[in-house]
């Protein structure tokens, strides 16, 4: 054997022992989230890797089939081997992707501070479910305003006495979905690890009950809902025609229909303390990448009534206000919406400051442009 040779089959076996060392401390890594989960998916995770490293071994063996030094016994084994190893590390890459995107910017909801000189408008952006420091740094924050002199505008669709069947209309037409909200949330926020915002804000109605003035539900009612609903119907033939289509998709509701989290949450159940800790992850990921809009869904028509509408109300009562100095608390994904609204009625509103405050973890506060959370902010 030359030098050369010697010297090539040297780095050759460094080379082979490098993968062998990094393929084991992928598995390792995803065995801290895999070895979690009932060993009946281990088995078929580690199968599918044996499965895809047989078929790559096939490829091999055709390959060199008819080289008298090729062992196809033992090559199959590494092949085997190294797919087991390989498909624990992948399966644990979602997870660990989730994990990373809730420490990310794009989880993170706006505080906004606008003026048009004369009014000034803080708008802190919420999140139905999210952690507890988050909402416990909002209350004080709404503790403080209400001491600096600021009235309260809160979210929150209202039903019509007498008029039961507009709440119903309203869950099966806009929401396809019975299931009161408040118990949905509750319960998935106590799968997901997290907390329910109403869980928070007892601080609040104390004072709510002393001034009520200063407390006002800045939203429409089920009527209003329903009467632009009808009037898009008449006027607006693309809007229908949405409309109907999303009809004939969708399911009776029930208690559980529309609730895309509503077989996890299942499964999570009957879970283990450290199977709930994973799938508290998973949920706390998925549900930042829908708050961000990173999930990629399609528009749903309805939103024009249960997003654009209201983005229509809130900017109406700001308008209207006699206030100089409000403090809105509303859902993240209102704020570009309203603030176009805003500007429709008054062009002097501006964006003073923003920054964000990622709702599922720490509130640490990041810097965000006015263009991150306003299209038409310039």
């Amino acid at each position: 054997m030359t030098t050369t040779e010697s010297s090539t089959g040297s780095w050759s076996a460094r080379l082979n022992g490098a993968f062998w060392l990094a393929l084991i401390l992928f598995a390792l890594a995803g065995l801290l989230v895999v070895g979690k989960l009932p060993l009946w998916i281990v088995g078929m995770v580690i199968a599918a890797g044996v499965a895809l490293g047989t078929l790559l071994f096939l490829l091999r063996w055709l390959a060199r089939r008819r080289d008298p030094a090729y062992s196809p016994g033992r090559s199959c084994g590494a092949f085997a081997l190294a797919g087991a190893l390989g498909m624990l590390g992948l399966a644990s890459l979602p997870v660990f992707y989730l994990a990373f995107w809730v420490q990310s910017g794009p989880t993170a909801v706006p505080l906004a501070t606008l003026s048009n000189g004369q009014k000034t408008v803080v708008f802190q952006g919420m999140q139905h479910i999210g952690s507890e420091e988050f909402y416990k740094s909002v209350v004080f924050d709404l503790e403080q305003a209400l001491v600096d002199g600021y009235t309260l505008f809160y979210e929150g669709v209202t039903p019509v006495d007498g008029r039961p069947d507009l709440t119903d209309w309203f869950n099966q037409t806009l929401r396809g979905s019975k299931q009161d909200l408040s118990a949905g949330y509750k319960k998935m926020a106590e799968q997901c690890g997290l907390s329910f915002q109403l869980n928070y804000f007892d601080p609040i109605k104390a004072d709510m009950a002393i001034h009520p003035s200063r407390h006002i539900t800045a939203d429409a009612n089920f009527l209003e809902m329903k009467t632009e609903y009808d009037r898009l119907l008449r006027e607006d033939p693309a809007f229908a025609a949405a409309m109907a289509a999303r009809a004939a998709r969708a399911k009776p509701a029930t208690s559980d229909a529309g609730d895309p989290f509503a077989l996890f949450l299942g499964i999570v159940e009957g879970a283990t303390p450290e199977q709930k800790k994973l799938a508290g992850i998973v949920c706390r990921g998925v549900l930042g990448m829908a708050v961000s809009g990173a999930l990629g869904e399609g528009k749903d028509p309805s939103n024009r009534i249960i997003v654009d509408f209201r983005n229509q109300t809130l900017a109406r009562f700001v308008a209207d206000s006699k206030a100089d100095k409000i403090y809105i608390t509303y859902g993240a994904a209102h704020f570009p919406g309203f603030f176009a609204e805003l500007q429709k009625r008054d062009p002097k509103f501006a964006i003073r400051s923003v920054k964000g405050v990622r709702p599922m973890t720490l509130p640490d506060e990041v810097n965000l442009a006015p263009s991150a959370v306003s299209g038409t902010a310039k």
